[in-house]
């Protein structure tokens, strides 16, 4: 017979071991494909996802100065910058120009403050209400025939100067007169778009002392006597985007500004940059560090268990040539050449199993995440390694058995070197898992900041689960013999064969249970593992995530900064009526700075929104410091009446004779939630000595006076205009209230040069604001109870005194650096201060539904504004698929270890033939053989599955919350994570595993009852 027919006939006589090691191919390069791949395409789906759901300035970046002389060459040096630094990492830029309020009159002698705006990608992020685009020839033709330059004003700004098309305004250039006409009006199609910055103009129409804008070309705001500003626009294409742009993007961000900086056709002078974008890419980079550090968990189990259960295979095919191999060698065959033969056998249904567990993997992928790129490099490796590890593991046992032709037993024990071989491996691997470990501890976490800033994966703190993991399992496979005897001690006591024969089989056949067990071990340690996980991480997420939102829907209204004139969403609920909305609370959110520490500041009614449910109090004694809080926002201002109808004041101006203008008076006041509102009271003429002012209040319960302000025009060259302000009376509801209650304290110095002052109720608290700081910022400025503190809110400029009422964990809405202040005392302290008073820029909604109430108001919203919910500050869009992945390697694990404890049986069937003949001659019944091989596998799975059960708890103990921590990107650091387990699919995938051991046990002893119930069977006949 030839060499080929020798091998075909070889392979044909153990297709069904070749076929086991194609299953396991198969399963090794489909999981491991589609576990690759779906990490893979998750992080890159995910970072588009949360790219694309990020609105305003926190998913732009953007770099400002005043405009050169030379524009067009600022212009050129920006753009040069900007085209070699974030071009090429998929950001795109554009080029804008705005100036500060220029007065302006009206055809009908109205006088205002109009802010320009050259922007030429306004027609693509904006709608014609009407007329024409100031490019259109239609537009530049009328406007030249008016003597004009086209413009298109804002409808908002339009409609609250009622200018329309064709009307022309003038601008005070410093050389007479320069005429603008306007062709059109349009509105922004989403104020929110990362393009438009935020701006509180571009969604109102108006910012303080100006409207607009008037879209214009750069020559219309050539020599204008106002501060003009060039600023150029980063933005991201989410559809674009990919982790290694990301990356590189975010590394070059913050050397645009020394690049601008270096140019001298730029200038230095006040140049700053600004925008989010920077800290969002640097959130999501932390999110796809956190997939990159639990992708190793399932790749590596299904590696580590995949490759035992071939190991376990190799030697049952080693072992049932056993005969055959020393035939053979005695024949002449070399060792070489019959591990050749077997490497051949293996690639032969090795190739096609894996090419299609990667394909179906692929195709599987595809149906469930479909729009996804794949990644078919990946597929190609996880094939290649699959095939190439059973090559090695079959071609390995083949040539070893062959060196070695005659052995005892089943062929599993080995000679004194590979067992110091496989002893010294193992202590290699506890070394590489206590260095991993302790990597592992010192960091606290996988990720790891660099020196650039970025964070990134430890590449051996990322292993420390594994190996720690895979180390246990191996340091339990040393107590198998131990444990074996004590079980075989306990089994003797009672009478019978059974447990007495299965147990001394455990003991005395250790080495052929270790590979089964091994896998079995691995496999229960992995999906302990994952459901530990699995359970901290979902608890640590919602903590994170309630923490971030804030309210269970959270609103953020585009546009909003100060408070200025006529504001609809002041003093009243917006969302009241929106089906499911228990509750809503005004939020003002800004930045501030303490020194030259800058914090983020968050000002809402603390009386009205819970402490316990947001964990203000966290973990600290925060109790007293919120009754300080809410002590402030309630002594902020005097209450008016409930049911009062108007607010009335006398007023005199004390002016020299002669003095011109008007002086224009508002109220400013409270409502239920701290937020503050200014309503006009009258104007008054200055020659006229004052008068009674009078401010309608509108329907709102709960409004407290905060003050009055008045304001100074048309007095040139004025030097001092004084304005009192008293006999503050509220008129209608219960009753009148006058007196101290509503006093107000002093006089107004107003003058050409001031023309503007305010005057604060008496009654109102002056005393430093108490605030409550998150740890952190509490730690960076070694502050604690009781301390002074100074700050200044950026938004609207105040200068506020402060007293650290307490430090708490975290801050609702703002994670652990940030102050936290009632909204009412905040409002009082910016008024008194003279600066802008800060307006509501959020609505914090309670309710059951949260997510249909988002998805309501967002469909009938008539606002510009966008919606938050906890789902939507959940690290789900990255950490699902790797958790996902995670249970898949678990559970693929258990399969394998499934396909090892099926060549277990396989094996021992054939080894222990001749047991089994010799019992029945002895008078075993064939039952209680049966029993006694049944009794003797579920001993071996049940205590190895019990000893994974501890050491997947054991890693677990010492790595999944740390894990957990990890995966949740921007996670307050002193908010706790807790250790939780999901006990459903760990329930799910033990019990199945159990059971399908169990039938595989079963159809073993089957098998063993049928051979001993057969009579005159030889040994030699197996």
């Amino acid at each position: 017979m030839g060499a080929l027919r020798i091998a075909f006939a070889r392979a044909a006589a153990r297709a069904g071991v070749l076929g086991s090691v194609a299953a396991v191919v198969l399963l090794l390069a489909g999981l491991g494909t589609g576990v690759a791949d779906a990490l893979a395409g998750a992080s890159t789906s995910g970072l588009r996802a949360e790219v694309a759901s990020t609105t305003g300035i926190d998913a732009a970046a953007r770099w400002q100065i005043r405009i050169a002389r030379d524009a067009d060459a600022q212009a050129d040096a920006a753009a040069s910058a900007l085209d070699r630094m974030i071009m090429p990492h998929g950001a795109a830029w554009t080029r804008t120009v705005e100036t500060a309020p220029v007065d302006a009159v009206a055809d009908d002698g109205t006088t205002f403050g109009a802010v320009l705006l050259a922007d030429a990608g306004v027609p693509g992020r904006a709608v014609l209400e009407s007329g024409s685009w100031p490019e259109a020839d239609d537009a530049i033709s009328a406007a030249a025939d008016a003597d004009a330059l086209p413009t298109a004003l804002h409808a908002a700004a339009a409609a609250a100067l009622d200018l329309a098309d064709g009307d022309v305004i003038e601008l005070e250039d410093g050389d007479g007169a320069r005429r603008l006409l306007v062709v059109g009006t349009w509105s922004p199609t989403d104020p929110t778009e990362p393009a438009w910055f935020g701006e509180p103009i571009v969604a109102t129409g108006a910012v303080e002392g100006g409207a607009g804008p008037f879209l214009v070309g750069d020559d219309a705001m050539d020599d204008l006597p106002a501060a003009t500003i060039v600023r150029w626009t980063a933005t991201v294409d989410a559809d674009e985007l990919t982790p290694d742009a990301a990356t590189a993007l975010r590394s070059a961000l913050p050397n645009v500004e020394p690049a601008l900086r270096a140019d001298e056709a730029v200038g230095t002078d006040g140049l700053a940059a600004l925008g989010g974008l920077g800290a969002t890419l640097d959130r999501l980079l932390a999110g796809l560090g956190a997939v990159r550090a639990i992708a190793p968990l399932p790749l590596l189990l299904l590696a580590f268990a995949g490759f035992a259960a071939l190991d376990r295979l190799a030697a049952l095919l080693a072992s049932s040539r056993r005969g055959e191999t020393v035939l053979l060698r005695a024949r002449g065959a070399s060792a070489t050449r019959l591990a050749r033969d077997t490497a051949i056998e293996v690639l032969a249904v090795g190739i096609p199993a894996a090419a299609v567990g990667a394909i179906a993997a692929e195709a599987v992928l595809a149906v469930l995440r479909p729009g996804e790129a794949r990644a078919w490099p990946l597929a190609v490796v996880a094939a290649s390694v699959a095939v190439v590890g059973a090559v090695l593991l079959a071609a390995g046992r083949a040539w070893r058995d062959a060196t070695r032709p005659v052995v005892r037993g089943s062929g599993d024990e080995v000679g004194r070197m590979p067992r110091l071989a496989a002893a010294g491996g193992a202590v290699l691997l506890a070394v590489a898992a206590a260095v991993a470990l302790w990597q592992f501890r010192l960091y606290g976490s996988p990720l790891v900041r660099s020196a650039a800033g970025t964070v990134e994966v430890d590449p051996l703190a990322v292993l420390a689960p594994v190996l720690v993991l895979v180390a246990l399992c191996l340091a339990a496979q040393l107590l198998t013999r131990p444990i074996g005897l004590l079980l075989e001690r306990v089994g003797a006591r009672p009478p019978g064969l059974v447990p007495a024969l299965p147990m001394r089989q455990l003991a005395r056949r250790a080495a052929s249970y270790s590979s089964a067990s091994l896998v079995a071990m691995l496999g229960v340690a992995g999906i302990t593992l994952a459901a530990v996980f699995a359970g901290s991480w979902q608890a640590f997420d919602r903590a994170a995530s309630a923490v971030e939102t804030g309210g269970d829907v959270r609103v953020v209204l585009a546009g909003r900064d100060v408070v200025r004139g006529d504001d609809p969403l002041a003093l009243v609920d917006p969302f009241a009526d929106v089906e499911g909305v228990a509750d809503s609370v005004p939020v003002a959110r800004g930045e501030a700075r303490i020194g030259s520490e800058p914090a983020t500041i968050l000002a809402l009614p603390v009386a009205a929104w819970s402490a316990e449910a947001d964990g203000i109090d966290g973990d600290r004694p925060a109790g007293d410091a919120v009754e300080r809080l809410i002590t402030s926002g309630e002594s902020a201002a005097p209450a008016l009446p409930d049911g009062a109808e108007s607010v009335t004041a006398r007023v005199v101006i004390d002016a020299p004779a002669g003095t011109p203008g008007s002086v224009a008076v508002t109220a400013w006041v409270l409502g239920a939630g701290g937020d503050a509102r200014r309503l006009p009271a009258g104007e008054f003429a200055v020659a006229d000595g004052g008068g009674t002012a009078e401010a309608e209040l509108p329907d709102a319960p709960g409004l407290h006076l905060l003050g009055f302000a008045a304001s100074l025009s048309g007095a040139q060259d004025a030097d001092e205009v004084p304005v009192a302000i008293d006999e503050v009376t509220a008129v209608g509801g219960d009753d009148a209230r006058t007196g101290d209650d509503l006093a107000v304290d002093g006089t107004i110095e107003l003058s050409s040069t001031r023309p503007s002052g305010r005057l604060p109720t008496a009654a109102g608290s002056t005393d430093p604001l108490p605030v409550l700081l998150g740890a952190a910022l509490a730690e960076e400025i070694q502050a604690g109870p009781g301390d002074p503190l100074a700050f200044r809110l950026l938004t609207g400029g105040a200068d506020v005194d402060a007293v650290v009422a307490g430090v708490a964990d975290t801050v609702p809405g703002a994670g652990d650096a940030a102050i936290l202040a009632d909204l009412g005392a905040l409002s009082r302290a910016a008024f008194d201060a003279g600066a802008g008073v800060p307006a509501s820029t959020e609505r914090w909604l309670a309710t059951t539904e949260p997510d249909r109430v988002a998805a309501t108001i967002e469909h009938d919203r008539t606002a510009a504004l966008t919606t938050r919910t906890a789902a939507d500050a959940s690290s789900s869009p990255f950490i699902a698929t790797a958790l996902a992945a995670l249970w898949v390697g678990a559970v693929g694990a258990l399969l394998f270890a499934l396909v090892a404890v099926v060549a277990l049986v396989a094996a021992l069937g054939r080894a222990r033939f001749g047991e089994v003949v010799v019992l029945r001659v002895v008078g075993v019944p064939a039952r209680v053989q049966a029993r006694a091989r049944f009794a003797e596998l579920a001993a071996a799975v049940l205590a190895a599955s019990a000893v994974g059960v501890l050491v997947g708890a054991a890693t677990a103990l010492v790595t999944a919350r740390e894990l957990a921590r990890a995966s949740v990107a921007g996670a307050p650091a002193a908010l706790p994570v807790p250790a939780q387990v999901d006990w459903l699919p760990w329930a799910v995938a033990l019990a199945a595993f159990l059971g399908l051991a169990a039938a595989i046990g079963a159809g073993a002893a089957a098998s063993v009852r049928r051979v001993a119930g057969q009579p005159g069977l030889r040994e030699e006949e197996r």
